[in-house]
């Protein structure tokens, strides 16, 4: 004898629900061919549903909530053990699946925060060293790179007084120091806002006028050095810069020359003096323009 022949006679009262805006109705349960009858009291079906689609959503005791869809759109709710237990028998129902948050094994919750620290930490160790490192802290390590360079600096009494009065009518406060080389890339902005300048740019141009546009411009290629500085250093040197002020010499070299080989801007981007008042007298000027001359 099958499971089901063993329960065709089997029936049970059940609430049945066509949609969920109906009352529920009472009605006769009774198996059919692979299939659960739903009659009313004078044996007249009302629904069939498949076994093979019917699917028991709760279960309480002796009292069961089947659907025969996935949305739970049409229910039925049976309160006798002996029915639910043949419903389970013959289409082999199982309590519909309850979704539950799986637990990550301990090692690999270590993993995700070992990843995240990796890509995270290194990232806000050097957001906070550029956070901390102000006007005067990043000239100084500017100075310290162009230190670490071969670039050999130009100076002349008369001439250094021409520079500071030239870059006081260029720039508003002290944003801006002018280097002069000897040889070297024609402009390159150092963090702290050294506009390290090759001596050669000095005898390219006509006028001071001219100069002072050209050096306009150059600030305007100002890529903010100092994240490179701190995007070429190692999370060691960042952190010993968060901690003590202070970063190794070699990874100041390091970022001085990509800084050189990577960013220098040429004289001729700047064609014409477009500054409306002379800014030197032709005397500064003159003693400006041989400060790099033996």
């Amino acid at each position: 004898m099958t499971a089901l022949e063993k329960y065709i006679r089997l029936e049970a009262v059940g609430q049945w629900r066509e949609n969920p805006d109906q009352s529920p109705r009472e009605v006769i349960v009774s198996f059919g061919n692979q299939t659960l009858v739903l009659s009313n009291f004078k044996e007249n079906p009302l629904s069939h549903w498949a076994l093979a689609a019917t699917r028991r959503v709760s279960l309480d005791g002796s009292k069961a909530l089947y659907s025969p869809d996935t949305e739970g759109f049409e229910t039925l709710e049976i309160d006798d053990a002996d029915m639910v237990e043949a419903i389970a028998q013959v289409s082999r129902l199982t309590v519909a699946p309850v979704v539950r948050k799986r637990k990550l094994p301990a090692f690999l919750v270590f993993l995700a925060v070992v990843a995240a620290a990796i890509y995270f930490v290194p990232t806000l160790m050097r957001d906070q060293a550029i956070r901390m490192t102000e006007q005067d802290s990043a000239r100084y390590l500017g100075l310290e790179m162009l230190a670490g360079t071969a670039l050999e600096q130009c100076s002349e009494p008369s001439a250094n007084s021409a520079e500071v009065i030239l870059m006081s009518r260029l720039f508003v406060g002290n944003l801006y120091r002018l280097i002069v080389v000897k040889s070297g890339p024609e402009g390159v902005v150092f963090p702290g806002g050294l506009l390290v300048v090759g001596g050669d740019v000095l005898q390219g141009v006509s006028s001071a006028d001219e100069f002072g546009n050209w050096l306009i411009e150059l600030t305007k290629t100002d890529q903010k050095p100092l994240v490179d500085v701190f995007k070429s250093s190692s999370l060691k040197s960042v952190f010993q810069y968060i901690s003590s002020g202070t970063i190794p010499q070699e990874d100041l070299n390091v970022a001085a020359q990509d800084l050189l080989e990577n960013a220098s801007f040429p004289l001729s981007a700047v064609a014409g003096a477009q500054i409306a008042k002379p800014i030197l007298r032709d005397q500064e000027w003159v003693a400006l323009q041989g400060i790099c001359l033996e």
